[in-house]
């Protein structure tokens, strides 16, 4: 609630970077939830929980895990529905991920792991530009 006038932080953070400061804090709170929910989801039975797992790791821009790789860190045994709901939910949060701006996402020295070099064949160019650029323009 925006009493007498003042702005909230994130109305002020808002107005002083264009929206940068803000989708800094989403994407910082996104990657947190997404650890959190590594803890959870790979407990439940539930396919729509294997969905939301694997869109939370695209979105965070971790690899794919194979069925293989995932039955470890499950506490459960990893059925083939789980595992193509997690594939589903990955290839969902995959293409979102994909759609970032790959320059600004070099420039703020974030880590690529590779997940959209099939997708965007340019991303890894255009976001290697961006590492390379890091600090010559005051970013």
């Amino acid at each position: 609630m925006n009493i007498g006038g003042a702005k909230t932080l994130a109305q002020d953070a808002n107005l002083k970077d264009g929206g940068g400061m803000v989708r800094h804090i989403s994407l910082a709170l996104m990657v947190l939830l997404s650890g959190c929910a590594q803890q959870v989801l790979l407990t439940s039975m539930q396919p729509n929980e294997w969905q939301q797992y694997g869109q939370e790791q695209a979105l965070a821009g971790y690899e794919k895990l194979s069925e293989q790789q995932l039955q470890p860190k499950a506490k459960i045994d990893v059925t083939h529905v789980l595992f193509q709901a997690y594939s589903t939910g990955y290839e969902k949060g995959r293409v979102t991920y994909c759609q970032q701006d790959p320059t600004i996402f070099g420039k703020r020295g974030e880590m690529y792991r590779g997940i959209c070099d099939d997708i965007r064949p340019t991303f890894r160019t255009w976001y290697n530009n961006g590492m390379a650029s890091r600090g010559r323009y005051g970013y």
